[in-house]
């Protein structure tokens, strides 16, 4: 959904092509931001119209968007994005009609304030969810909204047959001259992937991504472009050190041994998927490059010890979120946890169940993914290791805890990143508090005469530049 919402919608900042450098996209010029990193002074390029081709983007927009997402009796799923602000949480609580940290100066400038510094703040406004909207157009819109929705971007929405396709038009007011490239992009919605591949491969597909099972036959037919991108994601098995199963370091120590990542990986993703030495993904700014990092080694003999000392034929359980069977990554853990002695109980748990016994730190271990919604160590280690505990992660390491919260406020990257190494290497080391297992790379492929697409790293496939020959 995030590549749909770059089309239809702008975000006040972007990233720079394929980088992870920041740029302004709706605003005149990077945000100015004072001394002490509390207050953000945005401008607003003039003239940028909305779909309709006649309402105007304002500050007032922007104040409407961030509030839409805050409103306690709204349905907005990334509120973390507008949580910094000052005022936000009485305002998510119903103790305030307009959020305080936002002071309109005109039509086209703003102030934000922050509560407290936070470093990676401004990239939170290039993620898809913080796509700005029109107050005028939402309002009139009312329930009817999500099936007209009137953003900034360089696309807008012709047609939506729910199940079949969704068909969208170039924005003939669209703010950057000389873009989209294409008239039309068409979306089937076709949810089966051998079905997708093999009308990709009559041709009647431009676009279509890979399964794994069809990756190398497709690369080495050499009939088609296939894009490979770095992708800022870590796969990984969490542990729940609150859980009384899994509160001694050395069961999971012994079950980060017990792992054979290169073996796993190499069954799940061939060559898409690299093993990974760190939880937070390399190519994130102060994350450790691929190869290194504090992550144990598949080491058996090790673990088997360590089970040993456990008494030996240790129990313990995980939940998979959803499906009707075992997923096969959670099989092979489940085997190789066996191999060192560890009787590994995996409990299919209905998503719905999952979600709120997450919410509640309630669920013993699992395997899972994480994708950065911003290249930032912060989106990963406080997520999951803060106070909040937003991910059931039962972590109680109070000192790591304040660390987490320094390195937020902290400006100076030299002295933020060595504070994000000492978390990651007490957690993953030390704690061992969740066992990185690999990374995976976007694929895509395309027909030969389709030019310009690419996947950025946060996983959005861009389009804007796309064109056919």
């Amino acid at each position: 959904m995030y590549t749909m919402a770059r089309l239809l919608y702008s975000t006040l900042v972007r990233y720079k092509g394929e980088t992870l450098e920041l740029e302004p996209e709706l605003l005149a010029k990077m945000p100015e931001i004072s001394e002490n990193g509390k207050v953000y002074t945005f401008e607003l390029k003039k003239g940028i119209k909305f779909h309709d081709g006649q309402t105007e983007l304002k500050s007032d927009d922007v104040k409407f968007t961030i509030e839409r997402m805050l409103d306690p009796n709204g349905k907005g799923a990334s509120t973390w994005l507008f949580e910094p602000i000052l005022g936000a949480k009485a305002f998510m609580e119903g103790k305030s009609n307009s959020l305080e940290g936002f002071k309109k100066i005109d039509d086209y400038k703003f102030q934000i304030i922050l509560e407290k510094p936070y470093a990676p703040f401004i990239q939170n406004f290039a993620v898809p969810s913080a796509s700005i909207y029109s107050e005028k157009l939402v309002k009139a819109g009312g329930d009817n909204w999500k099936f007209n929705p009137m953003g900034t971007g360089p696309f807008k929405l012709k047609k939506y047959v729910p199940n079949t396709e969704i068909v969208l038009e170039k924005n003939p007011d669209y703010f950057e001259p000389g873009l989209p490239k294409l008239d039309e992009i068409r979306f089937r919605i076709i949810p089966d992937d051998t079905t997708a591949v093999m009308e990709f491969e009559n041709g009647t597909l431009d676009v279509a991504t890979i399964p794994i099972t069809e990756y190398q036959r497709i690369k080495d037919s050499g009939k088609y472009n296939v894009l490979e991108s770095v992708a800022l994601n870590t796969y990984y098995f969490l542990m729940n050190v609150s859980d009384p199963k899994w509160s001694d370091v050395r069961i999971r120590k012994a079950m980060a041994m017990a792992i054979d990542k290169k073996k796993l990986v190499e069954t799940l993703y061939g060559p898409r998927g690299t093993v990974a030495k760190a939880f937070v993904t390399p190519g994130i700014p102060g994350a450790y490059e691929l190869g290194q990092g504090p992550a144990y080694d598949y080491n058996p003999d090790e673990a088997k010890k360590l089970v040993k000392e456990l008494g030996g034929n240790v129990k313990v359980e995980a939940w998979q979120r959803g499906g009707d069977r075992l997923t096969d990554a959670n099989i092979a853990i489940q085997a190789m946890a066996k191999e060192v002695g560890i009787d590994l109980d995996i409990k299919i748990v209905e998503r719905a169940a999952f979600g709120d016994a997450r919410s509640k730190g309630k669920i013993p271990a699992n395997y899972g993914n994480w994708w950065a919604d911003i290249p930032d160590p912060d989106n990963y280690l406080y997520t999951f290791f803060a106070k909040t505990n937003q991910m059931s992660s039962g972590y109680n390491n109070k000192k790591v805890q304040e660390m987490l919260e320094q390195a937020r406020a902290e400006t100076d990257t030299v002295k933020r990143n060595e504070l994000y190494r000492k978390i990651e290497d007490t957690i993953v080391k030390e704690d061992v508090a969740v066992i990185p297992l690999f990374h995976i790379k976007s694929l895509l492929a395309t027909q030969k005469n389709v030019k310009g697409i690419f996947i950025h790293p946060t996983g959005v496939t861009v389009y804007i530049n796309a064109y056919k020959e």
